[in-house]
């Protein structure tokens, strides 16, 4: 399995333009890695999760395309996860030359209303629809893909994060959430994970939310999902989604998630 890092960054990016915080004004300075667009990750060069308005410039700086997208998947309606205006760029007066696939949409209720009030009819985007909610599980010819539920935005309460076996290898998207609720253990117990790419939009931040992780609600999940068998100790651990108000520079942060195991995307 293959993945492509198209972004990694929580809402405002990095740097945030109207901020002058250590992280942005590193970032500004020294580019490279600090530079961090809005999450977005590509798999084997036929499913994208997430597509944020940040989408169009990762794939032209990382020289990626989507002309064989077969598959996208949209945790919850942010914008940061889901820029509509990205999927209405498949109707084929945007590209004439190119014949596209079909794509199958899989997404929460949420993001299926916002895209019906973007105009576009399916046909034009050549999407098929397939509305999930958490702890469905879909089986496609390329992949079984289960919707677990992320705990976050509370007040729509759809917001997934995404289990894909592709027959060879197994991930784990796990952002936007905060610590899972109990009843999500369950779904995940014995699956053994080969790679977990997991958010840390709190960072160095002490006090936990109910939306997002910091590095000790990160812990906490990695050692709960060791204990049910989740992962095992050769699963391979991202960290991702990183929030310039409460992670340091890019080279500080990777000493920090070393010293636990984890690799900084």
């Amino acid at each position: 399995m293959k993945i492509t890092f198209l972004g990694t960054a929580a809402a405002q990016g990095i740097p945030m333009p109207y901020c002058d915080c250590t992280t942005c004004t590193n970032a500004r300075k020294f580019h490279g890695q600090n530079i961090r667009k809005r999450c977005s990750y590509f798999v084997n060069d036929n499913l994208l999760v997430d597509m944020g308005p940040d989408l169009f410039a990762a794939c032209a700086i990382h020289d990626v395309d989507l002309i064989n997208m077969n598959y996208t998947l949209i945790t919850h309606s942010h914008l940061d996860h889901i820029f509509v205006q990205n999927l209405g760029m498949r109707a084929k007066g945007m590209h004439q030359q190119t014949n596209l696939p079909q794509l199958k949409l899989v997404a929460p209720p949420s993001v299926m209303t916002l895209l019906n009030a973007y105009g576009s009819s399916d046909k034009d985007m050549k999407l098929q629809r397939y509305p999930v909610l958490p702890f469905d599980c879909l089986n496609f010819p390329d992949y079984l893909i289960k919707s677990i539920k992320a705990k976050h935005i509370p007040n729509v309460g759809d917001a997934v994060n995404y289990f894909i076996d592709d027959g060879n290898r197994k991930v784990l998207f796990a952002s936007d959430t905060a610590i899972y609720e109990d009843r999500v253990w369950p779904y995940l117990a014995n699956h053994k994970i080969d790679l977990l790419i997991i958010e840390c939009t709190k960072g160095l931040k002490q006090d936990s939310s109910n939306v997002h992780l910091n590095i000790i609600d990160l812990q906490f999940m990695i050692e709960k999902m060791l204990t049910i068998h989740a992962i095992t100790e050769n699963t391979i651990i991202y960290a991702t989604h990183f929030s310039h108000q409460n992670c340091p520079p890019h080279e500080e942060l990777s000493e920090i998630l070393k010293k636990i195991g984890v690799n900084c995307a």
